[in-house]
């Protein structure tokens, strides 16, 4: 026991370096992880329990862990094993927090075999940290395999969702054409102007043309009752006559449905009288969605200031009918508070204060400043005014709005209207 613990003090930290010794690694442990499994982490330590180390093998493990970059920090500590055989070694890491969702791109082979081959590494996971040594390890081991140049990059063309991109290492090929096949319903030109304007001249990503299909295209359909149309297809191939890509997707169109029932819930259902949806006719999408709009604006028009809406869908296939589901959040209702007008002097006042017939403590009613102010321009109540501007002040606490109205130039009231009977 004396001899052991005498060269046990040699590899404390700080300790003289006096022999070389060596003794049983015991036990592995680590601390500090966030997301990581212990047992992958001691993976990629390169220590195994049972093997003989010294203070030189727990400072390379340490190494071999920073090296990787995934850490913010690494250090250690060690302790006599549990067995008094040797030792016992605990390392105490900080992962990097920021992390990223990662993609293949333009690689060859399946890419469920690419994923195969990453995870074979002990610290892959779902998402990765960006840091210089993570991208060029995964990047080396994806070169090795495919005996290409590959790199990993970080992309931000998805707002507020970057990602890491494993490619070849050569620029990105944009889109030069884009062309639709299978359509009859929707002019191609409409279809060409739409993905055109926003596509050409921008790299190929397939899940971001698709989200672009979903929402510039697939509109088109929907205002003709196509609501099952779908692009089942995309053929990318470099373009012949210009430098880029020619992409052309395939629709199916599907037929028309009609609209079966408008249903409301978390409201009363009457609420749908508002939309003026038409019921057994072509289920346009944008006179639906407009309907839904004017669902929000009655509920405004009663002091529902911040009501949310979310429209679900469900389809009847053998009936060609699609029934909507509108989901009604109505939130708080507020209540008039203080009115007030600025830009008019003692004998104008009055006069329009009269117009105004929205009481303090009534529900609110969304637009109705505007409506006042349009009836004053409308009906030529005053002269010499200039621009008219409505200010709301919204109080979350007591659920009030206030309003005041700003008015511009020398406004009086129009002689014309007082000489009237």
């Amino acid at each position: 026991m004396r001899c052991f613990l005498a060269i046990f003090v040699c590899l404390l930290p700080g300790a003289p370096p006096a022999r070389a010794a060596s003794f049983e690694l015991e036990a592995i442990h680590i601390t500090g992880l966030r997301r990581l499994p212990e047992a992958k982490v001691i993976a990629a330590l390169g220590l195994r329990v049972g093997q003989q180390v010294d203070k030189p093998d727990f400072d390379a493990a340490q190494q071999r862990l920073i090296d990787r970059g995934v850490f913010a920090s690494v250090g250690y500590s060690y302790k006599p094993g549990p067995n008094l055989r040797g030792f016992a070694v605990t390392y105490e890491v900080a992962e990097i927090e920021t992390v990223f969702s990662w993609k293949f791109e333009e690689l060859p082979g399946p890419e469920s075999a690419l994923e195969k081959l990453l995870r074979q590494d002990p610290l892959f996971a779902d998402k990765l940290p960006a840091t210089e040594n993570v991208l060029k390890h995964y990047a080396h081991m994806l070169s090795e395999h495919l005996k290409i140049p590959v790199i990993g990059r970080v992309y931000g063309d998805r707002p507020g969702d970057p990602y890491i991109v494993f490619r070849p290492n050569r620029p990105r090929a944009v889109i030069a054409q884009v062309a639709f096949a299978g359509n009859s319903a929707v002019p191609v030109a409409d279809l060409q102007i739409k993905m055109a304007s926003i596509a050409v001249g921008t790299p190929y990503i397939e899940e971001n043309f698709r989200e672009q299909l979903m929402n510039q295209v697939k509109p088109l359909y929907e205002i003709r009752g196509l609501v099952r149309a779908s692009f089942p297809k995309i053929e990318v191939t470099r373009a012949v006559d210009v430098d880029g890509l020619s992409v052309v997707v395939h629709v199916v169109e599907g037929e028309p449905y009609t609209l079966a029932d408008v249903k409301v819930v978390g409201a009363p259902q009457e609420l749908a009288d508002a939309g003026e949806f038409k019921r057994d006719e072509v289920a346009n999408f944008g006179l639906i969605f407009e309907g839904v709009s004017k669902m929000r604006q009655a509920l405004r028009g009663n002091g529902y200031m911040k009501v949310a809406t979310e429209v679900k869908r469900t389809y009847d296939d053998a009936k060609k009918q699609v029934t909507v589901f509108v989901h009604v959040t109505p939130g708080p209702q507020y209540r008039m508070g203080k009115f007030y007008f600025t830009g008019l002097d003692i004998v104008t006042e009055p006069y329009i204060r009269k117009l105004w017939g929205l009481q303090e403590g009534a529900p609110y009613r969304d637009g109705y400043p505007n409506r006042v102010i349009q009836r004053i321009h409308d009906e030529g109540l005053l002269d010499g005014v200039g621009q008219i501007e409505p200010k709301l002040e919204i109080d979350d606490q007591k659920l009030l709005v206030n309003v005041t109205i700003q008015f511009r130039g020398e406004p009086k009231p129009s002689q014309k209207k007082q000489r009237q009977p």
